[in-house]
């Protein structure tokens, strides 16, 4: 047996069995495409990545630190107040409301992905996996949306590879686990931006007026997912304008689709902010400062060089030095073959995203994963050259369909990297998985005091295994949980 079949058995037969039945849904999906069954082909490639977010979603029975467990108290607490988002719900012991980790109101994030995850709570239960469905869907339906933006700026081939690649990616997959920060909200930011993004190509593929309220919705719901880089379409829609017609720049009515737009954006933002000043001003403010200074200052130790986001190229994309040439060789490819406007638009996107994290302070990898369409896009564009290229010397019928779909099934293994999944989310490496026994010993502290029914008039303390785990205790049961013991004054409060 091989060392992969090996690893393989460290999953159980309700982890496997989805990661099995997605697989060969893709694999057939990658054969239908070849075939010129395209519709087919989408439909199975939407189906095997609502299947490869179920199985990843699914291997982990407790919420991760850091974030994750905090986005998934605040949305259960969301179910009874949308619009009180609250940490503690009843904080009984003194607090610092600028404080994201033990505060009482939680400003931390704007709220439509807390939205998101709390209807989920509400239609399935509260627990870890229903905390992780929004991140399933809107991941499954991103691969789509990178389709036509591939096809639109370059053909349906490159399109149909970059939203393969997209759907298999592994750190994708891991933010939808919770694995890795900001998880569901970085997910829904790439959603709202990539949906803004395509709404615009869309718009200047077809000029229908309905795409513009489209971008205008998409925008404002990004922003209200993670702030004003969610208006990135507005900049590369204002770049972009006289590309093809240089009298567009001074034409007025140029720009009412831009401002038709904008209006949409605004109103489905600002009234959230309107009311967070009024109802919680000290908080609110607080958390517009701190935003601002993401950008100046190294924020909770999340700081690095100029080369950090180039670095980060081979933590999104694949291990090896090789990785972000690679990559900007599929650019150049993609956005040589791509209209011009596309062109532009492609390249300011990335260009403004880069810049502007380079440039800010506080620095995290998945900051830049919004203009990742486009990479996978590059990465479908060099595999598209090489296989048309071997395509054209090599003239064997069967040769045309068979080896296009196994170059893809490989490359999609190694963009997958199962075991890079399997060493983080069971037992196979306990010395490397990242203390995942503690996570586990978390849970089993939790599961004890549900066995005693407790409810939101009991305060449990000292109810932390690991890392903050006393968050969790109060996602998974009603009561009031500290990580540590009380003195005898904290006791008589």
């Amino acid at each position: 047996m091989s060392q992969n079949l090996i690893e393989f058995t460290y999953f159980n037969s309700k982890q496997l069995l989805p990661l099995l039945v997605s697989s060969i849904v893709l694999i057939i999906s990658i054969f239908s495409f070849h075939l010129n069954k395209s519709k087919t082909a989408l439909f199975l490639l939407f189906i095997g990545s609502l299947g490869l977010g179920y199985f990843i979603a699914n291997l982990d029975n407790f919420l991760n630190i850091w974030d994750e467990q905090y986005h998934a108290l605040v949305a259960k607490n969301m179910i009874a107040n949308p619009f009180k988002p609250m940490l503690y719900t009843t904080p009984l012991l003194d607090y610092d409301f600028r404080n994201w980790t033990t505060n009482h109101i939680w400003l931390h994030k704007q709220p439509l992905f807390l939205w998101q995850i709390a209807l989920s709570l509400k239609l399935f239960g509260i627990h870890e996996l229903a905390v992780r469905i929004p991140s399933i869907l809107l991941h499954a339906f991103v691969s789509l949306m990178v389709y036509r933006i591939g096809k639109i700026s370059y053909n349906a081939s490159v399109g149909f590879y970059g939203a393969l690649f997209f759907s298999v990616n592994y750190h994708i997959l891991e933010l939808i686990a919770g694995k890795y920060p900001t998880d569901h909200n970085d997910i829904s930011f790439l959603f709202y931006v990539t949906a803004s993004i395509w709404a615009w190509f869309e718009y200047q593929n077809s000029q229908n007026k309905y795409w513009i309220l489209l971008i205008g919705l998409f925008s404002g719901c990004a922003v209200l997912v993670k702030w004003l880089v969610g208006l990135l379409v507005y900049a590369i829609w204002g770049i972009s304008i006289g590309v093809n017609t240089r009298n567009n720049l001074f034409k007025l009515k140029s720009y009412y689709p831009i401002l038709v737009a904008l209006s949409i954006t605004l109103l489905i933002f600002v009234p959230w902010q309107l009311f967070i000043l009024h109802q919680f001003p000290a908080e609110a403010s607080y958390e517009y400062q701190l935003n601002t200074e993401h950008f100046f200052k190294v924020v909770e130790n999340h700081g690095g060089d100029i080369w950090f986001h180039f670095n980060a190229l081979k933590d999104i994309y694949g291990s090896g030095d090789a990785i972000p040439f690679i990559l900007l060789l599929g650019l150049v490819l993609f956005l040589k073959n791509s209209a011009k406007i596309y062109r532009v638009a492609g390249l300011s996107a990335i260009i403004i995203v880069y810049s502007f994290y380079t440039l800010a302070a506080t620095k995290m990898t998945s900051f830049c994963i919004i203009v990742s369409p486009f990479f996978f896009l590059a990465l479908g564009a060099i595999i598209y050259s090489v296989i048309e290229l071997l395509k054209s010397k090599i003239q064997f019928k069967l040769f045309k369909t068979i080896f296009p779909s196994t170059a893809l099934i490989v490359i999609c293994f190694f963009l997958l990297d199962i075991s890079k999944i399997e060493n983080y989310h069971t037992d196979w490496k306990p010395e490397d998985n990242r203390n995942r026994n503690k996570d586990l010993e978390q849970m089993a502290l939790i599961q004890s005091v549900q066995e005693y029914g407790l409810d939101e008039t009991f305060v449990v303390f000292n109810s932390a295994t690991r890392l903050n785990g006393h968050i969790p205790v109060m996602f998974y049961t009603n009561c009031i949980a500290y990580d540590f013991i009380p003195n005898s004054k904290q006791i008589e409060i």
